[in-house]
């Protein structure tokens, strides 16, 4: 399904558009912590990266491949867990990234992509 809306009505396509957090494969080696997950059905694929010392998140990265929603909840993820505590990630639901972004019922599932990943990635920490 391809997506019409504007930034305005779909705060997530600025992301997409500009992600800041997007990995380089060159800096994969420096992060503590990486977690995958996949979805067939959407084609969608994300691996998550996260520093953290004592307890904190120092930084985070991503590598994504799939829709747009899919890059723009892994960049808004990785802009999230920045100064956050690992137990506050942990702590993180589906339904702040649908009411960060304005997530369409239909487009839930990266959200729920995202946080399988940065559940992997979380254990490494």
């Amino acid at each position: 399904m391809r997506s019409t809306a504007t930034p305005a009505e779909a705060p997530w396509l600025g992301r997409f558009l500009r992600p800041r957090h997007a990995a380089c494969e060159c800096d994969i080696i420096q992060w503590k912590g990486s977690g995958e997950a996949d979805t067939p059905a959407a084609d969608a694929h994300c691996r998550l990266f996260v520093d953290a010392a004592e307890g904190v998140i120092a930084s985070a990265a991503f590598a994504a491949f799939g829709p747009p929603v899919v890059i723009a909840c892994a960049d808004w993820v990785c802009e999230w867990l920045s100064g956050r505590t690992i137990d506050a990630a942990r702590s993180l639901t589906v339904r702040e990234f649908e009411q960060a972004l304005v997530l369409a019922p239909h487009e839930r599932y990266a959200g729920l992509l995202v946080l399988d990943a940065l559940t992997g990635a979380l254990r490494d920490v």
